[in-house]
């Protein structure tokens, strides 16, 4: 007789008490022991599910990675990579001041790259021989006959003085267009009246509005006191002032200080350059051109380049001074981010000799602080060139442009005159905590421990 099969035994499954604190009092003290989870063997019922044992979370970062120490210790991280994005932000900040002074004096004089002026200097005019031989330069297209004066505009490096070109009503017109300017609002000058038209940003500048009269009473440049009334506001091209040249020349108070400015217009706009050159050359070479040197003495000619650079060398000993004190400051705020960020390292050689003492290289350490520090210097430069780049916008839009001031964009001297930071930083603290670690002593510093 076949003996009946028994029953294949249920498969024997773990399961986990829920881990308790057990209090156990030893005389005036208590004493927390945590119990272990202790496996047992049971039979699960009939149709009980398998239980699924928790996988542990992924960690984002290793325990040893050079970058957990910035992650668990942000608020001793903040101090360093805050210093380091502060000097970059306070000489990104200096060096595109000083990069505005240049742009307001490019800027305000931008209107001569779309024409040159020819003018005597001494005398009232530029002598008949002159302009017969200027008039047949075979890229000259037109001369426009001007009167200006003067009147001073605000810059961030003090006043600047700007002409206002009086010009006949059919010239009006040209100018504007040749500019690349359009009205945006009112209308020209009327011939002999006393208006004036301009573009926005000098309007804003003077703080001229449409319908009100302004006065360029200034006693250090020749100019009329008369007042004039804004009849237009020019956008869109060059900066630039128009009037009435009739209106002009009456309201000289002086007929002597009259110097009529002739506006030459080239062909085209890629013939201006060559076209400037060979008038230079009348000038500065007249024998060669059959002029005598009195014919030329006194006549001044003016290209973009020219005037920028009349205004850039009255400047120049300003440019050196403001050059003198960037350059201090960044030295002196370099240098004190990094004696900062040493000193935040020399706070962490306990660390890195407990880390020698269970048994890692020296050479292995040097790696992660070499990557610790040109992670921390980097982000806080780049944080630093943000801010500066926000903070100049916020700056530009509510407060420069409004008034008609010029603020340069941050460009690649600014980026240039921030590198000493974080290299001063990341030399300072790698050179000195370096040292000291190939001459750390892991057993002193357990001892210490």
């Amino acid at each position: 007789m076949q003996r009946p099969e028994k029953p294949a035994p249920k498969p024997l499954i773990h399961s986990h008490f829920t881990t308790a604190i057990a209090v156990v009092t030893t005389g005036p003290r208590f004493l927390h022991l945590p119990l272990i989870d202790v496996p047992t063997l049971t039979n699960p019922p009939e149709n009980a599910a398998t239980p699924k044992i928790p996988r542990p979370r992924a960690q984002l970062l290793p325990p040893l990675s050079p970058l957990t120490y910035y992650r668990r210790n942000i608020a001793r991280t903040l101090p360093v990579g805050g210093a380091v994005m502060i000097s970059v932000f306070l000489i990104a900040g200096i060096v595109t001041l000083l990069n505005s002074v240049d742009d307001s004096i490019t800027k305000n004089y931008g209107f001569v790259r779309h024409f040159s002026v020819l003018m005597g200097q001494l005398e009232k005019d530029v002598s008949p021989a002159l302009m017969s031989r200027v008039k047949k330069e075979a890229h000259l297209k037109k001369i426009i006959d001007s009167v200006p004066y003067l009147r001073t505009i605000k810059t961030v490096f003090g006043e600047l003085p700007v002409p206002v070109y009086g010009v006949a009503p059919p010239d009006l017109k040209e100018l504007v267009a040749l500019t690349g300017n359009k009205l945006v609002a009112g209308r020209l000058p009327e011939p002999g009246q006393p208006e004036l038209v301009l573009s926005r940003v000098w309007a804003n500048n003077i703080g001229a509005k449409l319908g009100k009269s302004v006065v360029a009473s200034d006693e250090k440049f020749p100019t009329i006191t008369e007042p004039q009334k804004v009849v237009g506001i020019l956008e869109g091209g060059a900066n630039i002032a128009l009037a009435d040249i009739d209106f002009v020349v009456g309201a000289f108070p002086d007929q002597n200080l009259i110097r009529p400015a002739h506006l030459l217009i080239s062909d085209a706009p890629g013939t201006l350059p060559q076209m400037n050159a060979n008038i230079e050359n009348f000038v500065k070479n007249p024998q060669k051109y059959k002029l005598t040197r009195r014919q030329v003495r006194y006549a001044k000619f003016f290209t973009h380049e020219d005037m920028v650079s009349e205004v850039r060398k009255g400047l120049g000993y300003f440019f050196n001074f403001l050059a003198i004190a960037d350059g201090l400051v960044i030295g002196a705020v370099a240098l004190l981010s990094g004696f900062l960020a040493n000193i935040y390292f020399e706070n962490r050689l306990g660390e890195f000799g407990l880390l020698s003492a269970f048994g890692f290289r020296r050479e292995r350490l040097a790696g992660r602080l070499v990557v610790e520090t040109g992670a921390l210097v980097i982000v806080s430069w780049i944080s630093g060139l943000l801010l500066t780049v926000v903070v100049m916008r916020l700056l530009d839009v509510y407060y420069m442009a409004p008034r008609g001031l010029i603020l340069a964009r941050i460009n690649e001297l600014a980026l240039l005159y921030t590198l000493p930071t974080p290299l001063l930083v990341g030399i300072a603290s790698l050179g000195t905590v370096l040292y000291r670690l190939y001459r750390l002593d892991p057993i002193e510093i357990m001892e210490r421990r």
